[in-house]
């Protein structure tokens, strides 16, 4: 920036014009950075964290639905075969 005072400790000076005069370059501060990039990290890690905790709620459901929904064929199936071999057993008898 034109007017900046001279960087401090941790800082680095960066050129905004190639070759230009050393009263206009720009500031960058390292800590700040290093600073922005943890949180950005942390940030990418937490979501992380939280989508593979979701995926796996969604599989444990999942897989409690299909086991729920098996019994319930299995009950399915046990009763048409009592109600058809009823029906056979009655049929054979007239």
């Amino acid at each position: 920036m034109v007017g900046a005072d001279d960087p401090k400790e941790g800082q680095v000076g960066m050129t905004a014009t190639p070759g230009g005069p050393s009263n206009v370059d720009d500031w960058f501060d390292l800590d700040k950075y290093r600073q922005a990039a943890g949180v950005a990290y942390e940030f990418s890690k937490k979501k992380t964290e939280d989508v593979g905790k979701q995926e796996r709620e969604t599989v444990g459901k999942t897989a409690q639905e299909q086991r729920t929904s098996a019994e319930q064929a299995q009950g399915f199936r046990e009763r048409e075969e009592r109600r058809d071999a009823e029906q056979a057993r009655r049929a054979y008898r007239f």
